[in-house]
């Protein structure tokens, strides 16, 4: 993988990874409530859309340098996909199927290919 290819990587990782830990956060201030409004006012979501934000900042960068969307599109969302599988096991206690995990592998096959 050539220099460009991987800083494109990283940048698109990075958007995926922010996107993740945002929804992370966002279950977490949801869990503690019944009412939407209660959520949205806990402190957890300051940050939420801070990480919000910086996925906003990045795809911004990546697409002024004109990467393509489609690419662009899955790599990200399998990053976010495989941050929030690991995260709900971890933190929540959330399971997986065999179908799910190799789903997942499909998925990371294909972002891998759609970079060549």
């Amino acid at each position: 993988m050539t220099v460009p290819r991987l800083n494109q990587t990283l940048i698109i990782a990075a958007a995926g990874f922010s996107v993740a830990l945002g929804d992370v956060l966002i279950k977490r201030a949801a869990m503690g409530t019944a009412r939407l409004s209660e959520a949205l006012r806990h402190p957890l979501m300051i940050l939420a859309f801070g990480l919000y934000g910086l996925q906003v900042a990045l795809f911004a960068y990546v697409f002024l340098r004109k990467w393509q969307l489609g690419i662009v599109a899955l790599l990200q969302m399998a990053v976010y996909a495989c941050v929030c599988i690991v995260i709900g096991r971890i933190w929540f206690g959330e399971r997986l199927t065999v179908t799910q995990i190799t789903g997942m592998l499909l998925a990371f096959c294909g972002a891998a290919l759609m970079t060549k």
